[in-house]
């Protein structure tokens, strides 16, 4: 089960950094597919702000 680690800035409307939020994802899915739960993560946790490219994926260990 691989765990990957997601970093993202988020910026208001002025480009003006607001909020980081990261987040480990672990499971079946495909890289893609958790990149695109955690780019909905973002979504719903600051609707007003968007995310400033490009997010950061590593791999993660779990302890």
């Amino acid at each position: 089960m691989a765990a990957l680690l997601f970093k993202a800035q988020l910026v208001d409307q002025a480009g003006t950094q607001q909020a980081e939020l990261a987040r480990i994802l672990y499971g079946v899915d495909s890289p893609e597919e958790k990149e695109k739960t955690f780019r909905a993560i973002c979504r719903s946790r600051y609707p007003q702000l968007r995310i400033q490219e490009p997010i950061s994926i590593a791999p993660a260990t779990l302890q």
